[in-house]
């Protein structure tokens, strides 16, 4: 470095820094180039990064970090190799704040550390303020045990917020990380956003005895030191308070009275990242490496190289659970932002699916075995001696003599609880496949419609019920469905594969099932299967929708529960549709076991299905 301001003046002249002195108005006047290296360094850098093509076209919207740099007010982001490997000691209480729509993030965090530190069994505390449902709360205790859940109001810190996005997107919530602090009996208390990927060893956080955070660098390859704290502005993403360091009553006061006043822009833009700069202004802080707390775009736009360093990864910005978090928990803002950097952000993506999906699966396949693995176990064969009949929701079925299939083992879906003769055809099983039924996909509070509920209980006929995994922590606490036996199967998201990609049919029902458009398919044929049938029989299975509309054997208005959208209805079962086509692959697939399959419908039109008229149905029943 020692040519550097040489270097510096030459490239000034070919006018490749005259474009980051214009980013930097005052520079010049500011730092002598024939005196300063670090400036000479930290200009070539980001001279080259201002290159046309090159990542970073201009830092106009990031006046501050400007300003910083112009004022010698930043610091380089510092990586390490890191090789330790320390879990934490039982003390170590890990905190959070968490919303239903958050939740996914949180379920990747935990599931993160549980495979990176085998037999952790550490207090989480996480802390809400009325937005993580009972169910959401439920999946997540069974997720990990060890989650305790906090309902506080963060009104009580009194914070007036701004208009800047992030204190519009954050607001007050924020500022219930402040709780943790209260956690006195921890030897260290680690605060941890929920849109983390722990990547590795993170355990700087529990074996030092000073307060640890990072500094928040990602928008520009270089942090700012705040004009009003003196100090480097860190990300609070990631803090770590050790146990000499919590119950600062007084000093948190302290902070939160100057919260209001403080118009520094280094750090007035923000919600409670705004106080923790502010307090920690007056604290022992270790900053630790980027490596524990490292904003994606940093290594997106500056440092790609670093990637295998990380042990955090933060993925600021739209997240990646937002391609399947229940549509009423987005905004419009959400799913812009979502749209629109879904493309540039796909490595970051694929990445937290990955990890997430293969962690899911495997604890949610875990849990499911336990619970359902016995039962399974108990039902397979049992219907062997006989065939199956499954009974769709089909208009047809107003035409159809039901007590022809007397003698099959009958399952029946959905919204059967409204045929006028369910307690003279008594099916064996009742499953409720659909998603809809209980309020949509990956929905944070499901429910059966009421209407539902009381057709289903007005019933004398009690059937063995099936539905998704997903749903058990609402099942469970349902007041009327105690006397039923009610069991599950695994469908559900982000875990749910489609049959239009994979091309092939799930037929294990104790595996997550492929998602075929239509119950019949994705749920009864593996059920069928596990019952140990040999002849499989459709019936009510029209799979002919020219709207929502009288689609069902029932009236519309008796159809309680939300719909599929009208257009993509349609489309799915279109003549070449992934309806169509879901029938074709499953029926390949059971002609190459030896299964027989076959349509019974009325008027049916599965050209792909050898179809039974009354006869055949009678005669297979007497088989």
């Amino acid at each position: 470095m020692a040519n550097a301001p040489a270097k510096l003046a030459k490239r000034v002249r070919s006018g490749l820094i005259r474009r980051a002195v214009k980013v930097f108005p005052g520079i010049l006047a500011l730092r002598s180039l024939e005196s300063s290296q670090s400036v000479a360094w930290e200009l070539d850098r980001t001279a080259a990064k201002l290159r046309p093509g090159g990542p970073v076209a201009s830092l106009a919207s990031h006046p501050e970090a400007e300003r910083a740099l112009a004022e010698g007010r930043y610091v380089r982001p510092r990586f390490v190799d890191h090789v330790d490997h320390i879990a934490p000691g039982p003390d170590v209480i890990f905190a959070t704040v968490c919303t239903d729509k958050f939740a996914p993030g949180l379920e990747a965090l935990i599931l993160d550390l549980v495979n990176l530190y085998p037999g952790m069994t550490n207090r989480f505390v996480v802390y809400h303020h009325g937005g993580l449902s009972p169910f959401v709360q439920a999946r997540l205790h069974g997720i990990y045990p060890q989650f305790e859940f906090e309902l506080r109001d963060p009104d009580v810190y009194g914070v007036q917020l701004g208009n800047s996005d992030n204190q519009k997107r954050i607001g007050a919530l924020g500022y219930l990380t402040l709780e943790a602090l209260t956690l006195t009996e921890a030897s260290h208390v680690v605060i941890l956003d929920s849109d983390l990927l722990i990547l590795g060893d993170i355990s700087p956080l529990w074996t030092g005895d000073r307060i640890a955070a990072v500094p928040d660098i990602g928008q520009r390859p270089f942090g700012s030191v705040s004009r009003a704290t003196g100090r480097v502005v860190i990300n609070s993403g990631v803090l770590s308070f050790p146990q000499h360091e919590l119950g600062q009553t007084e000093a948190i006061a302290a902070a939160l009275a100057k919260v209001g006043a403080e118009t520094d822009p280094d750090i007035a833009k923000f919600a409670d990242q705004k106080f923790w700069n502010i307090y920690l202004a007056d604290r022992d802080v270790d900053l630790l490496p980027q490596n524990f707390n490292c904003i994606k775009n940093l290594v997106r736009l500056f440092f790609p190289d670093e990637i295998g360093a990380l042990s955090v990864l933060h993925l600021t910005g739209p997240k990646p659970w937002f391609s399947f978090v229940h549509s009423s928990l987005m905004t419009d803002v959400d799913r812009i932002a979502y749209d629109s950097q879904k493309a540039e952000l796909a490595p970051f993506f694929t990445l937290w699916n990955e990890r997430y999906r293969r962690a899911l699966a495997t604890n949610r396949i875990e849990a499911f075995d336990r619970e359902m693995g016995p039962t399974l176990t108990e039902l397979e064969g049992s219907a062997s001696d006989r065939p199956t009949v499954l009974i769709g929701n089909g208009p047809s079925l107003r035409d159809t003599d039901l007590s022809d299939f007397d003698g099959f083992h009958k399952v029946a879906f959905n919204w059967f609880v409204n045929h006028e003769s369910f307690d003279e055809v008594r099916p064996d099983d009742l499953v409720l496949p659909s998603h809809m039924l209980f309020g949509g996909w990956h929905t944070p509070k499901p429910e059966l419609p009421q209407a539902y509920l009381d057709a289903l209980l007005a019933h004398e006929h009690r059937p063995r019920l099936w539905t998704s995994y997903y749903f058990k922590p609402y099942l469970d606490q349902v007041a009327g469905l105690e006397g039923y036996d009610i069991n599950y199967f695994l469908f559900e998201n982000p875990l749910r594969r489609r049959i239009a990609s994979t091309g092939l049919p799930g037929l294990d029902i104790r595996r997550p099932l492929t998602d075929a458009n239509t119950g019949v398919l994705t749920v009864g044929v593996p059920l069928a299967l596990h019952f140990g049938a040999t002849d499989i029989v459709l019936t009510g299975c029209d799979s002919n929708y020219a709207s929502a509309r009288g689609s069902y054997f029932y009236s519309a208005a008796a159809h309680k529960s939300a719909s599929t959208d009208e257009t993509e209805l349609v489309k799915t079962w279109a003549a070449g549709g992934e309806g169509q086509f879901g029938y074709k692959v499953t029926a390949k697939a059971l002609t190459e076991r030896g299964i027989s399959f076959s349509d019974a419908t009325v008027g049916g039109t599965l050209a792909m299905l050898p179809q039974l008229d009354q006869a055949a149905i009678r005669a297979l029943a007497a088989r």
